[in-house]
């Protein structure tokens, strides 16, 4: 059996703020919260988007807990500049 854990996207922005603010919003939910390449994009400004990746098992949960919010995002759905 794998105790390596598997990530799910849960959406894409294009602001790294943007990006810390979900990851706050989920960490305050207990839920882990992975940015894959966040320096990269930093680096670029941002150019190639922001993934924000959680546990595959706490995916339902945060997709509720981002469409709660009032960011209004759509998780899977990235931002519109």
């Amino acid at each position: 059996m794998s105790t390596q854990t598997q990530w799910r996207t849960l959406t894409e922005v294009q602001n790294p703020l943007e990006a810390d603010l979900i990851k706050s919003l989920l960490a305050g939910a207990g839920i882990d919260c992975f940015i894959p390449d966040r320096n990269l994009g930093l680096i670029y400004g941002g150019a190639f988007g922001f993934r924000i990746q959680v546990p595959a098992a706490d995916w339902s949960q945060a997709k509720a807990l981002l469409a709660a919010s009032p960011l209004n995002l759509e998780p899977d759905q990235p931002t519109q500049k």
